[in-house]
Formats: structure tokens, C-alpha cells, sequence
């Protein structure tokens, strides 16, 4: 199997990819909001738990950006 990396993903591949990791996404965001309202901005687990949101967000994010065959700043890409 040819090797790819973040550069000659295809629009094709990243779709699926940024739609597979909006569930855990989304859980995270309201796990952080309701840990948000009751637990101490320093607490190790709630800490954690921004860390994994901002690193899914980040990654859900660049995937959806690599779905896109043109906008958001990138030329167009062939499939």
C-alpha cells in the first residue's frame, strides 16, 4: 500500500474520517460544560478532559477543512 500523509489525503478520505469523530467530539464538549459548573478549574480530571476535547476539536476541524475541495484558504484539489 502506497504511503500518504497530511498533504495527499483526498477530499474522499478526510470526510468520513471528520464525520467519524464528531460523536466523541460532541460528548466531550458537554462532559467539559457540565464539569465546567462543578469542578475546580484545576482539577486533574477536568483537565484531562479539555485536553482531549481541544485535540479532537483541533483534529475533527482539520479533517472537515481537508473535506473541502476548495475554500477555507486552499486552492482547489482534484479527487
Amino acid at each position: 500500500m502506497a504511503r500518504i500523509d497530511s498533504n495527499t489525503i483526498k477530499t474522499w478520505q478526510a470526510e468520513p474520517i471528520a464525520k467519524a469523530l464528531y460523536p466523541g467530539a460532541n460528548y466531550l464538549a458537554r462532559l467539559r460544560n457540565w464539569m465546567e459548573k462543578l469542578f475546580p478549574p484545576d482539577d486533574p480530571l477536568f483537565l484531562k478532559v479539555v485536553a482531549a476535547y481541544d485535540a479532537i476539536h483541533v483534529l475533527r476541524m482539520e479533517m472537515q477543512y481537508k473535506s473541502f475541495k476548495s475554500g477555507v484558504g486552499r486552492p482547489d484539489k482534484a479527487e
